[in-house]
């Protein structure tokens, strides 16, 4: 049966708080401070009324804490997000001593609020992770076979995401795209080829990250990807100037093209000379993804159809292509003009 008792505990500058203490069969489970005495009987009366009416209603409190629901999320997990694993870690560190029963919308709200200071989308995306987790939590509860108690509902369907403007495209400038692969250039190495393959490709970074030697088809100028975010495989062109350039670097058998210089079965983290890169360029606000996009806007500003450009950056919808639709008008509305100024006069 549950019970509870309160300490008084003295703080270092001398103020009193209260902690309550839940026991079982004499060992304690729980315990919860507060500032007033009050507020620690009430708790501890609550908890263990709750207690009585799950055990009149059959059902056990739930024992199953954050840590540990997480490790099985991810046994279970079979997904392609690269970034999912660092997510689960994030989450883990801040709600791993909780029981699930005790995880709210509000300590949800207030353990993604350093997050509102940054994008909408990193609020969002860690959001989505703890939602994915806590729905695998849901699913053993459902499961007869289970008979721990897990979660009823998932609290984070009370949370709002973010709304997120996917409409902003970042590209780069006809002065900048010199400067940032003479940047590139300068640092050198394979970093200068992933730069590269990068800007005149649209690939990922994650699938630059996955591409081994034995994906290239140097013959016909095509990168195999296997493992897509949109989990289909592509054959993405590779222009024959990167081609060529690629062939400077070219090995035999099915190693990662870009391999850590420590563990050659995972890929070499550029951070630092990305950085540099930028630093070196002159460039702000451009983040490593927005490569793609300067593809895309490149391809668009040249008069490419938004088919050619969705199938090149391997877009199931040209939804996703569509923000790209006002550079290619306004590229023709430039040549119209331009030709029509010198054929007319007014």
């Amino acid at each position: 049966m549950l019970n509870f008792h309160i300490i008084k505990v003295i703080l270092k500058n001398g103020e009193a708080r209260y902690r309550t203490i839940l026991t079982k069969s004499g060992k304690g489970i729980k315990t919860k401070t507060f500032r007033r005495k009050q507020d620690a009987r009430t708790w501890g009366n609550r908890s263990v009324l709750d207690a009585q009416e799950y055990e009149a209603k059959g059902i056990k409190p739930c024992t199953v804490k954050f840590s540990r629901l997480a490790d099985e999320y991810m046994q279970w997990w079979t997904g392609k997000d690269h970034d999912r694993v660092r997510l689960v870690l994030w989450w883990e560190q801040r709600l791993g001593k909780i029981l699930l029963s005790d995880i709210t919308p509000e300590l949800i709200r207030d353990t993604l609020k350093p997050k509102k200071s940054q994008a909408p989308a990193t609020y969002n995306k860690h959001l989505a992770v703890l939602s994915a987790i806590l729905d695998y939590a849901t699913l053993q509860q459902e499961d007869d076979s289970i008979l721990e108690q897990y979660l009823d509902d998932n609290p984070c369907k009370r949370v709002r995401s973010l709304k997120v403007d996917n409409k902003i495209v970042r590209y780069l400038s006809d002065e900048e795209k010199p400067r940032l692969l003479k940047a590139a250039k300068a640092i050198g190495g394979k970093f200068y080829l992933k730069v590269l393959m990068a800007l005149t490709t649209g690939m990922r970074k994650g699938e630059l990250d996955k591409l081994r030697w034995n994906d290239i088809d140097f013959e016909k100028g095509l990168a195999i990807l296997s493992d897509t975010k949109n989990g289909t495989p592509r054959h993405t062109p590779i222009p024959g100037v990167i081609v060529d350039e690629i062939k400077k670097h070219r090995e035999v058998g099915n190693g990662l093209l870009f391999p850590s210089s420590t563990d050659t079965s995972k890929p070499f983290d550029y951070k630092k000379q990305w950085a540099n890169c930028l630093k070196a360029a002159n460039i702000q606000k451009f983040r490593w993804h927005d490569m793609r996009h300067d593809t895309a806007s490149t391809l668009a500003r040249d008069g490419r159809t938004m088919k050619e450009i969705a199938e090149i950056l391997g877009h199931k919808s040209l939804a996703s292509t569509d923000r790209y639709t006002h550079l290619s008008t306004a590229h023709k509305s430039q040549v119209l003009n331009d030709t029509m100024a010198k054929a007319i006069n007014l």
